[in-house]
């Protein structure tokens, strides 16, 4: 038989995954019909415009999104394939690269990202600002 705190937890925890799930879902369906792109590939073309530095470090981004290495990579890939992202080798250290938005990405990002956060306050619950 299930403790009642347990029960609280499992409902808890089934309440964070609707939310979860009518967010990103919402996010997803708006991103990619006004501007053709995933919310894995606004997520990281907000993870590098939020970079304190000129360029953001490949590792500092792995440290910052839940994505595998590996998902992270193929999405890089296809954002610097599309022009929105341009990638550069460190020079004190090839292993690693430096990412930053092109002018597309950055105009890109500015326009998605009013909508991204629009979305965020209407599913989340927030009064618009």
């Amino acid at each position: 038989m299930a403790k009642p705190q347990d029960r609280q937890l499992v409902e808890q925890w089934r309440s964070i995954q609707t939310t979860y799930f009518q967010t990103a879902g919402a996010l997803e369906r708006a991103l990619e019909a006004k501007f053709s792109i995933g919310l894995t590939e606004f997520e990281i073309l907000d993870l590098v415009a939020e970079s304190t530095d000129a360029a953001c470090r490949m590792k500092q981004l792995g440290e910052r999104t839940p994505m595998t290495q590996s998902a992270m990579s193929k999405v890089v890939d296809r954002l610097d394939k599309a022009g929105l992202i341009s990638r550069q080798s460190c020079e004190d250290d090839r292993r690693s690269l430096y990412l930053e938005l092109t002018d597309a990405g950055r105009a890109l990002h500015r326009q998605a990202a009013i909508e991204h956060r629009a979305l965020l306050r209407e599913n989340l619950g927030e009064a618009p600002s």
